[in-house]
């Protein structure tokens, strides 16, 4: 039922096409759905059991009768005017069965990516954009921002760029679209300056998590000998070979201090790097990912299943690159500790 110019019965304020509500189960009567958050209960409860039914008021069901029919975009959701053919916000068209069946229709494109294209199947891959919800708990639907959502990526289209990209859309699709038009390769990805590793993997990049992960341990060395020899001789817990890691830290304190300052430096320029190109090493995995979806996939279709396995993020994927790095540090300071001849590339 469309509520719109009635008044909540809490804040007492007009309800707007743009307003979540929700009804009494008990009268019927609309609510804000953070107003009955708020009272927890129905403002008419104390009528109910008497009888008490909500009914809409006389100027809200003239004013409802007196609004031109719309009609929800089948992308965006976006409410356009029934006489309208495209969307205002995305482009798309609005009525599919008036075009011709010959014409490239964004339906018969966008069937690729729910199977068998029943209601059912696009609302699940709809639901690949929906936003974070506003503070009344309303939902958002990402927009493309304006842009053509069949437009050719490089291999794929941007709605298939969004379904894989899946979060932060606002802030990647613009930046992918940059780099398509104007082939830039620079950004700034805050993410992959503080912590490369970790970026790459909650983006499920292994290939790059794992040469970030390498480079960390191998420019953390000789603050990880140092450490390491400190806890053993401390009996923190013990490891092959802790006497001679203990007498070599003593032997070549300053040569380890000046390793440690140059391998740190030669670690924050790489992690400049990473800020600077993160974003365009993501496109390219991005689109290469894509492409190869395709090749697998019969008839080149990418199913909802196969976006949402592929894309996105995972943050567990952090937790495990985590445990890597963990683990190949204490074997290059055991291999140290076993091998004593290795640390011999810290004397200058």
């Amino acid at each position: 039922m469309n509520f719109i110019g009635e008044k909540c019965p809490v804040c007492n304020n007009k309800f707007t096409a743009d307003d979540d509500v929700v009804v009494c189960p008990e009268c019927g009567a609309p609510h804000h759905r953070e107003c009955y958050k708020i009272e927890n209960k129905c403002a008419n409860e104390e009528y109910h059991g008497t009888g008490f039914k909500w009914e809409r008021s006389a100027a809200a069901e003239e004013k409802n009768n007196s609004v031109e029919a719309t009609v929800s975009c089948p992308v965006c959701r976006f409410l356009n005017s029934e006489s309208a053919e495209i969307c205002a916000r995305c482009g798309s068209k609005l009525h599919p069965e008036h075009h011709n069946e010959d014409e490239p229709q964004q339906e018969q494109r966008s069937g690729q990516y729910y199977g068998n294209g029943s209601s059912q199947g696009q609302g699940a891959y709809q639901d690949i954009f929906r936003g974070a919800e506003t503070a009344n708990g309303q939902e958002t639907m990402f927009s493309f921002l304006g842009f053509d959502p069949n437009e050719d990526m490089g291999g794929a289209t941007l709605t298939e760029v969004t379904g894989f990209v899946r979060t932060n859309t606002l802030y990647y699709i613009p930046i992918f679209k940059r780099m398509k038009d104007l082939g830039t390769k620079i950004s700034f990805n805050l993410s992959c300056l503080i912590f490369p590793n970790l970026y790459f993997a909650n983006r499920k990049m292994w290939l790059w998590a794992f040469i970030a992960t390498f480079i960390e341990v191998i420019c953390s060395l000789p603050s990880l000998i140092v450490v390491m020899a400190d806890m053993s001789s401390n009996g923190a817990f013990a490891i092959p070979g802790a006497e001679v890691l203990a007498e070599f830290v003593s032997d070549h304190e300053s040569d380890l201090f000046f390793f440690n300052e140059v391998f740190g430096m030669a670690f924050w320029v790489i992690k400049i790097v990473c800020c600077i190109f993160g974003n365009w090493l993501y496109y390219r995995f991005t689109m290469n990912s894509l492409k190869k979806m395709k090749e697998q996939s019969s008839g080149g279709e990418i199913t909802v299943g196969t976006l949402i396995l592929k894309g996105g993020t995972k943050p567990l994927n952090m937790i495990l690159i985590l445990a890597v790095t963990g683990l190949i540090s204490s074997a290059a300071v055991a291999a140290f500790a076993v091998y004593p001849q290795l640390l011999n590339i810290f004397i200058l």
